[in-house]
């Protein structure tokens, strides 16, 4: 009897400092706990990826609305100087005509008299 307690002691306690070592090396919990790993790093690439482009998205927003309020400077200038080159070509055409006109006279007060000699 003493024998048959013996062993039941000693079956207890291995089985006590067994049970840690069956748990951690369980084929069940094993992969659990990798897939439990796997799942919570996939959560937090996930997370921080969309972190990523939400910030390049801002960006990209903050840099499209610089663009447009720049925008209208760019096109106030070339609108003057079209109207700088719009004011000197009529400058210039009325400078021409002037030129022209005082040609024109000239042709006919001096070329009118020719004609009529002739």
């Amino acid at each position: 009897m003493v024998l048959s307690g013996l062993a039941l002691a000693g079956s207890v306690v291995g089985l006590a400092l067994a049970t840690p070592l069956f748990l951690l090396f369980s084929p069940v919990l094993v992969p659990a706990a990798l897939l439990m790993g796997l799942a919570v790093t996939g959560f937090l690439t996930s997370g921080a990826l969309g972190l990523g482009g939400l910030s390049s998205l801002t960006v990209l927003a903050n840099t499209a609305r610089q663009a447009f309020q720049r925008t209208p400077d760019y096109v106030e200038e070339a609108r003057r100087r079209m109207a700088e080159a719009a004011a000197q070509a009529g400058h210039k055409t009325q400078q021409a005509g002037h030129a022209i006109q005082s040609k024109a006279q000239e042709a006919g007060a001096g070329g009118g008299a020719g004609r009529a000699t002739s």
